[in-house]
């Protein structure tokens, strides 16, 4: 949805969407990504007259380039984490490179994965953690 930061005008929906994904809004304020479906992703405009399919892509966040013209995320593929941009005008994906399972993007909130691209375009920001358990016995120590 759109609305006017009024606040005294009723929103005009633009798209359905699920709770599968956040849409990202590019900075040239030329599109909006969003998850059209599960792991399915789309375009439109600001004013909701232009849409268009992005496909499917095994990924929970999209984010643009700083001239809006490229979209950057990480998709999963087995045990592999592959960065990746996808070319808007021609739809073409080429993989930068595997961020490794252990940098994978997580979030403890549903949905939660946000990523962010640096204001020069030299860099991406987005949520991970890990976890680690284990037990511990203690030895050599005197009890009462």
């Amino acid at each position: 949805m759109t609305a006017k930061t009024s606040g005294q005008a009723t929103p005009v929906k633009l798209v359905r969407t699920g709770p599968w994904g956040l849409p990202d809004w590019s900075p040239t304020g030329e599109w909006i990504v969003y998850p059209s479906a599960p792991g399915s992703w789309a375009l439109v405009s600001p004013d909701g007259k232009d849409k268009r399919e992005v496909g499917k892509i095994a990924t929970l966040h999209l984010t643009f380039s700083r001239d809006g013209k490229t979209l950057y995320s990480i998709r999963a593929e087995g045990e592999h984490q592959y960065l990746f941009s996808l070319t808007i005008a021609n739809g073409q994906m080429k993989t930068i490179g595997d961020v490794g399972s252990e940098f994978a993007p997580r979030s403890y909130l549903t949905p939660g994965i946000r990523f962010s691209v640096s204001p020069d375009g030299g860099s991406i920001i987005y949520p991970t953690f890990s976890s680690k358990t284990g037990l511990w016995m203690l030895e050599g120590f005197d009890q009462p």
